[in-house]
């Protein structure tokens, strides 16, 4: 069997998985924008639970979301090159370490930009009182996208394993 052949499952669920994750974003979207901007969807209402400050509560929604999106758009080009028959070139490595890029700046941001949020919105009084509310899923998600980056380092190192196999050919 030569290599394309063996590979071709990959290359297809790579392109199913691209288009799972655009309709994943889409959906996404929808009910996000759906519950900002009045919460009805036809007959279905959407809620959306705000966290942090009432006033920076959907500002901060929103630049997560936008975060998330951007991340997701990069993954969706990754799997499209994989889709394509890459699977080792420096671009489809550079669209992984992108993706957990901006996947770590959401995570961050989501950590901290309540923390910063209630800072900001405290009296001046001169008294300071913060609650720090930590959201456990957000630093799981740090920790996965710090395997990730580990992950775009193995890939990089298979793919200078996959050129010098093809110089001894």
């Amino acid at each position: 069997m030569s290599s394309d052949t063996t590979s071709a499952p990959l290359f297809r669920s790579a392109a199913r998985l691209r288009w799972a994750v655009f309709a994943a974003m889409a959906l996404m979207l929808l009910f996000y924008l759906s519950a900002r901007l009045g919460g009805q969807l036809g007959p279905v209402r959407v809620e959306a639970q705000e966290h942090g400050p009432p006033a920076w509560a959907r500002p901060i929604g929103d630049v997560r979301i936008l975060l998330l999106m951007i991340a997701l758009f990069q993954l969706t080009q990754m799997l499209g090159r994989i889709a394509s028959g890459e699977m080792f070139s420096s671009t489809v490595i550079g669209k992984f370490r992108s993706f957990a890029f901006w996947l770590l700046l959401m995570a961050l941001f989501s950590l901290t930009a309540p923390i910063v949020a209630e800072l900001l919105g405290q009296p001046a009084t001169g008294e300071l009182r913060l609650a720090v509310r930590i959201d456990f899923r957000e630093v799981l998600t740090v920790g996965v996208t710090l395997v990730l980056f580990l992950l775009a380092r193995l890939l990089e190192r298979a793919r200078a394993l996959d050129e010098e196999m093809r110089e001894f050919v």
